[in-house]
């Protein structure tokens, strides 16, 4: 089922993530997430140098680059899943392969969607068409600084659906309650438009709920990453995202 038909069914889409290679079990882990409720995983393929991601994906990138994971490597091992599956990386994998020859080699196995963290949008064209040559979906991402002309710009380029930054700080735990970036999530949807999914902060099932009153859904990669780094089993991360579908679905049918 697509992100378009969740969210025309009535219901909020939720994205689990995963870092590819975290662990040696990292691909039950993706299984657990959709167990749990997931309508899509992001799965990240790990770089050194992850600007926009907090502490804890920076740990999770560390912990399977020291284990030796690659993109290949992570692209071999992916499991068949029932959902769609994002690829979320930095430009640097896809400017040292060749952005077709990265595209592609994603979309052979089983990826269906894509999100370049540090690309920018006015130099998205060569990724954009070549996203639409190799079959992609080109999530592209709008912050709550980026100009409306251009959210509105991103929101018709972008494919499966609208990635909207929740704050303008890196993933993860954030510090203040101030809902006020979600604002720019609202002011992106229509009913025939894409989905539109608020990520960064989204710490907790009643976090989820809130930004979820503003949005489609929301993406949840810290909150899942932290405990398995933790040493969580693959059965509690689906109990864990069982809790944010359930308050996901409350907020959905009040």
């Amino acid at each position: 089922m697509t992100l378009r038909k969740v969210r025309d069914s009535g219901s909020k889409c939720l994205i689990g993530y995963v870092m590819g290679g975290i662990r040696e079990d990292w691909t039950d882990l993706v299984q657990a997430m959709i167990d749990g409720g997931a309508d899509a995983v992001e799965i990240g393929l790990p770089f050194s140098d992850p600007m926009l991601d907090g502490a804890v994906i920076q740990r999770a990138s560390l912990a399977a680059l020291q284990r030796g994971a690659q993109v290949e490597r992570i692209l071999d091992e992916l499991p068949d899943s029932s959902v769609p599956l994002i690829a979320m990386t930095y430009c640097n994998h896809l400017v040292s392969r060749g952005v077709p020859n990265y595209l592609g080699a994603i979309a052979a196995a089983g990826i269906s969607g894509s999100i370049v963290a540090d690309l920018p949008f006015e130099e998205s064209a060569d990724y954009l068409a070549a996203a639409h040559t190799a079959g992609v979906s080109p999530v592209l991402m709008a912050a709550p600084s980026t100009p409306a002309d251009t959210a509105q710009q991103i929101t018709r380029a972008s494919g499966g659906f609208v990635y909207s930054m929740g704050a303008m700080a890196p993933t993860g735990r954030h510090r203040t309650t101030d809902e006020g970036g979600w604002g720019s999530a609202h002011r992106l949807r229509s009913a025939d438009g894409l989905p539109v999914v608020i990520g960064f902060g989204i710490d907790s099932p009643e976090r989820a709920a809130r930004a979820a009153r503003h949005s489609d859904g929301v993406v949840v990669a810290s909150a899942l990453m932290d405990p398995v780094l933790d040493g969580a089993t693959a059965a509690s991360i689906m109990g864990t995202v069982q809790d944010f579908r359930q308050r996901l679905d409350e907020a959905a049918n009040p």
